[in-house]
């Protein structure tokens, strides 16, 4: 039999423990509701975010926009957002499956089996979106979400924000130490993005906030509300110089033709702005920064003989060359052996248009003789050689670029090579160590068809606040430097519409019958012993009035490949198509 004493303890145990847990309850919900435990946490907080959920809306971030000031469409998702309770809201959901063209059975049945509000984002679009919200629905609406995930559409123009707290200790300091910005607060770490970054970041997200039961349905007699940043002034709008529809058809093209490494850029030649850039490959969706998918029209590339218009140049501009000499063109670049192509004896234009290396291997040797800045000196007078981007002091930023990522162009490596004859004959057939980026060839291009006035290449007119108003724009800047002479500007047109129209040009077979005419120049790099090349089509359009500079290369092509004159060729066609009246289009079709 058990002792009676030890009964008469079990209750009084439990009894104690009942009171120091009633004592502990008090404690918490009394005397320490809002810093509890050594983590200091506010439970009352705690409880009240138990019991509202968010539907964020916008990051915040700066909005993009096209040369005419609409919304890059690409790059901000229409979306509608419908809450749980309109299941039971028979005849409001027959009027929203009625604009988005869905039935109204497989809209209520989303709903039915979501806990949160859903948001439908495919087969959406702004029509929808603002036909929604004319509907005045409570528990609907219509708006435009950031992406998942990077998109595709101009990638590397516009680049990828990412969360990444040490660029903002970085970059931001004074902004993370006044409470502006967070450790979590996405930036910009490529293209645009990155470049004008300190005028996109975030200054708070907006976002739909609802309270819930403890089941976590919605209470219904309450009403969501809207939150977003206070400030009228954000977020703002980058006003860009991208062309929506030319950015399309550049991509289009690229791919088309299977060009798997390079890209393209094309310019606008009254303002060298940017209206389509493009890099491939692409990075993979979740690592933006992957080795080897950076944007190849920043860096620069072995050009070949796209680089004889500045030799071209010198010896146009120094009177180094007569009408009645000719060069002897079945001899190689170092007039020690047969070249492959017997061109027999050419002219200086004939030597142009159909890509005599040896005749102008010949002519900077001579060149050379007198003077070894030569080469740089007009290199610069074409904007070749210091960066093409827009630079320039922007309120308390320093030297702020549109492309920071561009790099310098090399024409010389080493100043021993520029006593060495072989080695000056490499350099001016764009080979060795001469090194352009795709971006400064098409600017390039620009400056000769405008007439010689060299302007720094813009990725953005100017940055506006919500209301419209500027904020800050970004205006035309000239390149430093000398400029080249009338003169030699005209005879280099010259020479760059006849590789296209002379019958023996390099470009006579790809180009001579587009709608538009072209001048332009080719240009085939030999990459070492990895039996590719860098295949290159640099030129503009139309010819007598040009108003588009275009670089198309292809970085790792096969010896015969075709892929750059063909993506040029198509683009030419695009643009045309596009600026003609739809009767005219639909005849030609």
């Amino acid at each position: 039999m058990q002792n009676p004493k030890r009964l008469y303890h079990i209750p009084v145990l439990f009894g104690i423990l009942l009171l120091i847990l009633i004592g502990r309850l008090a404690h918490i919900q009394l005397i320490d509701p809002l810093s509890f435990s050594k983590n200091k946490v506010n439970l009352v907080e705690e409880s009240v975010k138990q019991r509202i959920h968010s539907v964020a809306l916008d990051d915040g971030r700066g909005k993009m926009l096209d040369r005419h000031g609409e919304l890059l469409e690409d790059l901000h998702v229409p979306a509608i957002i419908l809450f749980p309770f309109l299941q039971n809201e028979e005849e409001i959901l027959r009027k929203i499956a009625q604009v988005l063209n869905m039935p109204a059975q497989g809209l209520k049945d989303q709903l039915t089996m979501s806990k949160t509000p859903l948001v439908l984002k495919q087969d959406i679009s702004k029509t929808m979106v603002s036909a929604i919200n004319e509907m005045e629905v409570p528990g609907v609406y219509g708006q435009l979400l950031n992406p998942d995930e990077d998109m595709s559409f101009a990638f590397h123009f516009i680049g990828a924000v990412r969360e990444n707290p040490k660029q903002v200790l970085e970059r931001y300091p004074d902004r993370l130490e006044k409470g502006l910005v967070s450790k979590t607060t996405k930036v910009g770490i490529n293209g645009i993005q990155q470049a004008f970054d300190p005028f996109l970041l975030s200054e708070g997200e907006s976002k739909l906030i609802y309270h819930v039961q403890q089941s976590g349905k919605p209470l219904f007699g309450l009403d969501v509300k809207y939150t977003a940043p206070s400030n009228p002034f954000y977020p703002v709008s980058l006003l860009t110089t991208l062309d929506r529809n030319a950015q399309q058809i550049v991509e289009a093209a690229v791919d088309q033709f299977g060009i798997t490494k390079g890209g393209a850029v094309l310019l606008d030649i009254e303002t060298s702005d940017v209206l389509g850039l493009v890099s491939r490959p692409l990075p993979p969706k979740k690592n933006p920064q992957a080795d080897g998918t950076g944007n190849h029209m920043l860096l620069p590339q072995i050009p070949g003989s796209v680089f004889k218009l500045v030799t071209a140049a010198a010896a146009i501009d120094q009177n180094h060359v007569t009408a009645d000499r000719t060069f002897d063109c079945s001899q190689n670049t170092y007039d020690d052996g047969d070249e492959k192509r017997n061109l027999g004896m050419l002219s200086f234009e004939d030597s142009f248009f159909q890509s005599c290396n040896y005749t102008f291997a010949t002519l900077l040797n001579e060149l050379m003789d007198t003077d070894r800045s030569i080469l740089e000196h007009y290199a610069h007078s074409l904007g070749m050689v210091d960066r093409v981007g827009w630079e320039d002091d922007v309120f308390h930023l320093n030297a702020f670029k549109h492309f920071p990522q561009e790099r310098r162009n090399v024409i010389w490596n080493d100043e021993t090579d520029k006593s060495v004859s072989r080695a000056i004959a490499q350099t001016a057939i764009g080979q060795l160590n001469v090194r352009l980026s795709p971006l400064s060839v098409a600017n390039m291009m620009a400056t000769i068809a405008r007439g010689g006035a060299k302007k720094q290449v813009r990725a953005a007119h100017a940055v506006l606040y919500k209301n419209d108003t500027t904020l800050v724009e970004f205006k035309e800047k000239e390149l430093k430097g000398d400029s080249l002479s009338p003169y030699t500007v005209r005879k280099l047109q010259d020479l760059l519409e006849g590789v296209v129209h002379n019958p023996k040009g390099t470009g006579y077979q790809s180009f001579h019958d587009l709608p538009w005419k072209v001048a332009g120049k080719s240009g085939t790099a030999e990459k070492g012993q990895t039996k590719t090349y860098n295949k290159w089509f640099a030129g503009y359009f139309p010819a007598e009035e040009a108003k588009y500079a275009l670089v198309v290369v292809d970085l790792d092509a096969k010896e015969f490949d075709t892929a750059t004159n063909k993506a040029f060729a198509e683009i030419v066609r695009q643009l045309y198509n596009r600026q003609q009246p739809a009767e005219s289009r639909n005849s030609m079709n």
